[in-house]
């Protein structure tokens, strides 16, 4: 857990998500303290602190689908395990997902499913600790609405992740028959 002294009043910038939300973001003493989605208004908030402006480049790069994974300084406030719990899912790459039993077994807490489940509904971190990317053991999502921000999320990186995969796919495929095998060479060139 890192230390922010004295709880000092966060800068404070909103950036604008395709969510149709914001996503306010809070950063005191260096560090990330708060984000949270909130409806776009047409008053702005933006303050020009290097860190703040920083993770508006790394949300930027998530929503276009080329960040794996934010790498901001994020400052975690609760329990001992709950500080694990958040530091550990923050580790997920982008359309990477895990169980709540699996997170639970990672933080040295095989039996605490239950208190993960907690600690996600607790962060104060939105998508910087992206609770969206933990669902049940058989890899449906949680307690979400279809039409909530954790839907959407899911959505968005399986969509991602599916078209990066197929566009791999496509590459792979095409390097095997620009590049035909001995044999096949041999075939061609009777």
């Amino acid at each position: 857990m890192t230390a922010v002294k004295d709880n000092p009043r966060p800068l404070l910038l909103r950036i604008a998500t395709p969510l149709g939300l914001d996503l306010e973001v809070g950063a005191a003493d260096g560090h990330i303290v708060s984000s949270r989605f909130v409806r776009r208004s047409r008053k702005r908030l933006g303050a020009s602190d290097p860190l703040l402006l920083e993770a508006e480049r790394q949300l930027k790069r998530y929503f276009k689908g080329s960040l794996e994974r934010f790498t901001l300084p994020l400052h975690f406030e609760g329990t001992p395990f709950e500080c694990d719990v958040w530091r550990c899912v923050a580790q997920l790459r982008f359309g990477e997902f895990a169980s709540y039993a699996d997170v639970a077994r990672a933080v040295g807490r095989p039996l605490a499913h239950r208190g993960v489940a907690r600690a996600m509904g607790r962060t104060s971190l939105a998508l910087f600790v992206p609770a969206h990317r933990i669902v049940g053991a058989d890899g449906k999502p949680r307690g979400l609405s279809p039409k909530g921000t954790r839907a959407w999320l899911i959505r968005f990186e399986r969509e991602k992740t599916s078209s990066r995969m197929a566009g791999d796919e496509k590459i792979r495929r095409t390097r095997t028959s620009a590049n035909p095998s001995p044999s096949r060479r041999a075939r061609t060139a009777r």
